[in-house]
């Protein structure tokens, strides 16, 4: 069997030839084409060789960050914690556990569902505020004000690097005809 350590320098490597290969790849994009995956792959390069270099160099007691439980969703506390015994879980309460599961798949396609239909509407920007600041009311993570708040800065941030900086043209969305339509009067 593979130690926890080398499976995660195995994903870490994975993950760090695939940023290699999109770097390599986006080169032969042209200039404007190179913006956007050019630094990303370039800081994603960065942090996993940081990260290689972290959990190679530093006492496994010390490593707070796991990828391979990230990536995979499974957890290791049995192995952290020897002292706990294993809860057993009736049918009832896996029935349960499961439903509550689908519920949750459910309610974040629904989410995907309506910014995608938000944006082919409206458009990435007015979908982006929009979706964002209703993301945060109804979950419940923020205030009202505090949502907005944050929902202007992240909408502007969005709107200045792509439009202003990148100079990519924005769809508009479906609603466009409709807008010229009322701007006229």
């Amino acid at each position: 069997m593979i130690s926890r350590r080398a499976q995660e320098n195995i994903v870490a490597l994975l993950m760090l030839a695939f940023f290699v290969v999109v770097l390599v790849t986006s080169l032969g994009f042209s200039p404007r084409a190179r913006l956007v995956p050019v630094p990303i792959s370039v800081l994603a390069i960065l942090l996993l060789f940081f990260q290689i270099f972290w959990q190679n160099y530093r006492p496994a007691e010390e490593l707070n960050v796991d990828l391979l439980d990230v990536l995979t969703g499974r957890s290791n506390a049995a192995e952290t914690e020897p002292d706990q015994t294993p809860k057993t879980i009736d049918v009832a309460e896996q029935k349960a556990k499961e439903t509550e599961d689908w519920r949750r798949i459910l309610i974040s396609l629904g989410f995907v569902a309506i910014l995608v239909a938000l944006v082919l509407l409206a458009g990435p920007i007015p979908a982006i505020f929009v979706f964002t600041f209703g993301y945060f009311i109804v979950s419940g993570h923020l205030k009202p004000l505090k949502a907005a708040i944050y929902t202007l800065i992240f909408t502007l941030s969005i709107y200045l690097v792509f439009f202003v900086i990148l100079k990519i043209q924005l769809y508009h969305g479906y609603l466009e005809p409709v807008a010229e339509f009322l701007r006229r009067f």
